[in-house]
Formats: structure tokens, C-alpha cells, sequence
């Protein structure tokens, strides 16, 4: 395939030597922290006023998750909104979910802040109910129920409109969660209140990587949704593209996610993020279970010979017997919208509940993301073998 032009294009550089920060500014100037209030509304003083709460903090950022709308494109007179925005859940309560559920709840890999601060940043999946598991007010309650009927039964037909279903949902919740996280960084640039002027720089430094870093995801994952939204009205068109692979068993994971995929199955280097030159490609992944066995759905809008088609094409040439521990890196790496059995996790030995949580961290500020961690097969979490597949 021919190399993406991202491999070639230059890295953005530390976004943070942007701000200047100044200990003391005129009352009127723009804060050097690039909020765009005057200083006298933002950092003067910073240092004596009282410092927020990171649980507050926390508990902002899921107030703001829960402030849902309906994901479907419109407005479209066939088809209206109802009233009511719904819990919509990302991988069927009564399939997925509860192929993996023990008393009614799932593990989540999906850290909370109090975890984070206990565990010194290395926290432990965490148990949560499945009513609450995979949700999002991403729908109104009469688009989740209707578009999504196809793919919320106890079996499924292995095609085309299906695959199209889960991917639209997947990226229905990434944009979703990458405009809660939008207005949730409003919340966290106070966060540096009762601080000494060199933390301040240090948080602030910080928030700047962070909002250029949202604000291209936002741009990125807003222009494939517009396209999925134009194949959602008229059907599936020749440029999407999926595969869809069916395991001998139900696997103890389930999810649902859109990401950029980096490197293959061999360690290769598909793309490279941090530039704004090129767009990069997406693909969507779920993990569901349908009639008693696992099926894994990859799907993607974009060419036949991109990153997301190398992706998979790596996937394909996986050994049959290790498919199942391939996709769990990937989903380990790649998605925290992750969800296992209680039982499966205890059972782990120790040294691969650690290589699995570390996977969590690949590619924040605390461990860069390599080739290694998606090729490295020499650890096996999962006997099931893949019994079908369909690609189109």
C-alpha cells in the first residue's frame, strides 16, 4: 500500500511554548493563559483564591455527560425526534451485556478520579451495574429504538447494513464524548486556584495541550460523522467498508469505539498523529455477542488500501487461535468504553492483569504509544478461535 502522507508530515510542536506566562499583567490585558479574559478576571490574584475540589471537578465533568442530544442527522419531516433523550446504550443491555454480567454488573476500565488518586495513577477495573454500563444520552428514545433494531435482537445477519449500524453508533458516542470533553476542560482551567504562579504555568501548560489536542479530535471525528450521516440517509455506499469475525465462544469483553489506528498486527506504523496536515483514518470496533458466540465488527469509511484497511488486513493474517488475544490488545490499547466479567478478570494471573492495565496508558503522557504493545503475542488471556468471517 502506498505510504499515508501523515508518516512524512511534520509534528506539531509542544503547543504549550504558545503561552507566555507573566506574573503580573495589566488589569485589562488579555491573561496569558489564553482563555481570552481580560486578567482581571481570570489569573489575577490566582494564587489566594480558594482552590476547587478535584471530586467537584469530577462530578462537573459527568454532569456534563449527562447533557444528551439526538445524534441523528436532521431535521428530517419522515423521520422526527421524540421528546425524550435516552439512555442509549453503546453494546445491547440485554446481549452483549448480559452475555458477560455476573449479578447484574460488568467491570469498566473506565477509571474514576478517586481510584486514580488511591492507586497513584494505576487504577483497577472497576464493577458498575449494567443498566448504567455503555451509556449515553447520544439518541432520542424513538431513533435508538428504530434505527438500531437490526443489530438489538438475539441473532444478527452478518452484512453490510448491520455493520453499518454498530459503526454509526461508534462514532455517534465518540463525538458525543468528544464534545463533553470540550465543555468539561471550561471546568478544569480554574483548577489551578490557590496555586503558586509556577504550578499555575504547569497546569495551564498542560490544559493547552489538552484543548488543541480536542479541538482537532473534534474537527477529525465531526467530519466522519457527516459522512457516516449522508450514507445513514441514503444506505451504505461502496466507500464503507467492514469486517466482521465470529468467534467459538462468548469472550468474557465486550465494547464499542472509534479510534485511529497507529500500527498493525506486526508492529508497522500506519499513520502518525500529532500533525494537522493530512486527516487521518478512523475505524469503528465492536465487540458484541449475539446467539451464544462473540462477534467482532470493524467498520470504515475511506479507501480500500488506508490505514484502516491495513488495520485489518494484519487482523486477517493473525493466527485463527490468537485472534481473540490480538483483539483484546487492541481493544485495551485503543478504547476505555471496555467492559469485562468479574470473574474472568479475578481468575487472571497478576502478571497479565498488569500488561493489560499498562495497554490502558498507551499513548497518554505517561507511556507513548509502539508497535510492540499490538504485536507482542507472547502472553495468551483467551482460548476461542474464530469459526467465521465476512468482509465487505
Amino acid at each position: 500500500m502506498p505510504k499515508h502522507p501523515s508518516l512524512s508530515a511534520p509534528r506539531l510542536p509542544l503547543n504549550r511554548l504558545a503561552l507566555n506566562p507573566l506574573e503580573k499583567m495589566g488589569r485589562n490585558e488579555q491573561c496569558w493563559c489564553l482563555s481570552g479574559k481580560k486578567y482581571k478576571f481570570c489569573h489575577l490574584d490566582r494564587e489566594t483564591q480558594k482552590g476547587g475540589n478535584v471530586f467537584d471537578s469530577e462530578q462537573k465533568m459527568l454532569n456534563e455527560m449527562r447533557q444528551g442530544y439526538c445524534s441523528f442527522p436532521g431535521p428530517v419531516p419522515e423521520s422526527p425526534c421524540s421528546s425524550k433523550i435516552t439512555k442509549a446504550h453503546t453494546v445491547q443491555k440485554n446481549g452483549g451485556m448480559a452475555a458477560i454480567s455476573e449479578e447484574n454488573h460488568v467491570l469498566s476500565v473506565k477509571p474514576v478520579m478517586k481510584e486514580m488518586i488511591a492507586t497513584n495513577g494505576n487504577p483497577q477495573p472497576r464493577r458498575v451495574g449494567v443498566n448504567l454500563a455503555s451509556v449515553f444520552p447520544g439518541f432520542c428514545s424513538y431513533h435508538d429504538s428504530e434505527l438500531f433494531k437490526k443489530i438489538e435482537g438475539k441473532t444478527l445477519q452478518l452484512e453490510a447494513e448491520t455493520a453499518f449500524l454498530f459503526s454509526y453508533r461508534a462514532v455517534a458516542y465518540e463525538a458525543f464524548s468528544k464534545a463533553a470533553q470540550q465543555r468539561f476542560y471550561t471546568h478544569l482551567r480554574d483548577g489551578d486556584k490557590g496555586m503558586p504562579f509556577w504550578k499555575q504555568v504547569q497546569l495551564q501548560s498542560l490544559l493547552y495541550d489538552m484543548h488543541i489536542g480536542i479541538e482537532i479530535g473534534l474537527r477529525e471525528i465531526g467530519d466522519w460523522k457527516k459522512q457516516f450521516d449522508e450514507q445513514l440517509l441514503s444506505g451504505p455506499q461502496e466507500t464503507f467498508h467492514f469486517a466482521i469475525f465470529r468467534f467459538d465462544r462468548v469472550l468474557p469483553v465486550v465494547a464499542c469505539g472509534a479510534f485511529h489506528p497507529e500500527f498493525d498486527f506486526e508492529g508497522a506504523r500506519l499513520q502518525q498523529l500529532g500533525q494537522d496536515k493530512f486527516p487521518l483514518d478512523h475505524i469503528t470496533l465492536t465487540v458484541t455477542a449475539f446467539d451464544g458466540s462473540t462477534i467482532a465488527v470493524f467498520g470504515w469509511i475511506g479507501p480500500v488500501d488506508g490505514p484502516a484497511h491495513e488495520l485489518v488486513s494484519s487482523y486477517q493474517n493473525v493466527d485463527e487461535n490468537r485472534k481473540a488475544d490480538a483483539l483484546l490488545r487492541l481493544l485495551f490499547i485503543h478504547t476505555d468504553n471496555l467492559f469485562l466479567r468479574p470473574s474472568w478478570w479475578t481468575e487472571l494471573p497478576d502478571d497479565k492483569k498488569r500488561t493489560l492495565n499498562d495497554m490502558t496508558r498507551s499513548g497518554s503522557h505517561v507511556q507513548a504509544r509502539t508497535g510492540r504493545e499490538l504485536s507482542d503475542d507472547r502472553k495468551k488471556f483467551l482460548a476461542a478461535g474464530v469459526v467465521e468471517s465476512r468482509l465487505g
